[in-house]
């Protein structure tokens, strides 16, 4: 895909418009591409290196240093993923890791693109050194996961990986469920490990709960909570 030869587009039958749209997709996952929207994922990606190409309805809105192509607005319309239109969309480079480190916040099946998205960013901002995705969680390259990690997915590692292979790694698995020890006496986690956050209605699935110690939340007058506002507890708790 060369932009710079494509300074315009207008149809929809266009070729690169096209690729642009199976990127949106979630087509191009071999390829490692991801379309991003707005100012604020593009300056993020373009610090690392990893922004491809800029899309723009609006001559002013060009971004400088990187092959930008304008799009008619019809089109650039069905490329945004919200009413209000970015004055940006681009295309970045996002490849899966297969090196965890030491530190991994694990998803158990966590299945609202916003709630992936949440953690991955709650995982940067408390030093983890991964996050990992179960397969069955919603996907990395979905516009929503995306849009909802704020550029973090570009500076911390995200992969997808099952449990087991974890475990067998040597990792320490540490589940948080609502019948496990309580958290605030727990003492700190035994790197490497990984802190386990399960589905939003199952929580972590029966064959995993026996993969290691149980962690819980105290609370009262409620049961339980969303697994991002869960999550954001137990990284703040054991990254101190």
């Amino acid at each position: 895909m060369n932009m710079s030869q494509q300074r315009i587009i207008e149809s929809e039958h266009n070729d690169f418009y096209k690729k642009i749209v199976a990127i949106k997709d979630g087509k191009m996952k071999k390829e490692g591409l991801i379309l991003i929207e707005g100012e604020d994922l593009i300056d993020e990606a373009k610090k690392v290196g990893a922004l491809q190409y800029a899309l723009t309805y609006d001559p002013k809105f060009i971004v400088n240093d990187v092959p930008t192509t304008l799009v008619k607005q019809g089109l650039y319309r069905n490329l945004a993923s919200y009413q209000s239109l970015p004055k940006v969309i681009g295309v970045a480079k996002f490849t899966l890791s297969k090196e965890p480190g030491d530190k991994v916040v694990y998803l158990d099946g966590v299945q609202d693109p916003g709630n992936v998205g949440t953690l991955i960013r709650t995982a940067l901002a408390f030093h983890y050194s991964s996050v990992i995705l179960s397969k069955d969680c919603a996907s990395i390259f979905n516009a929503k996961t995306i849009q909802s990690t704020k550029g973090a997915l570009f500076k911390i590692p995200v992969g997808v990986m099952d449990l087991e292979e974890l475990k067998n790694k040597g990792y320490n698995i540490y589940l948080t469920t609502l019948d496990g020890e309580d958290e605030a006496t727990f003492g700190k986690l035994k790197e490497p490990f990984a802190l386990v956050l399960g589905n939003e209605g199952r929580g972590i699935r029966t064959e995993h709960l026996s993969l290691g110690q149980k962690l819980r939340i105290n609370m009262s007058g409620i049961d339980s909570l969303n697994v991002a506002i869960a999550g954001g507890i137990f990284l703040y708790r054991f990254s101190r």
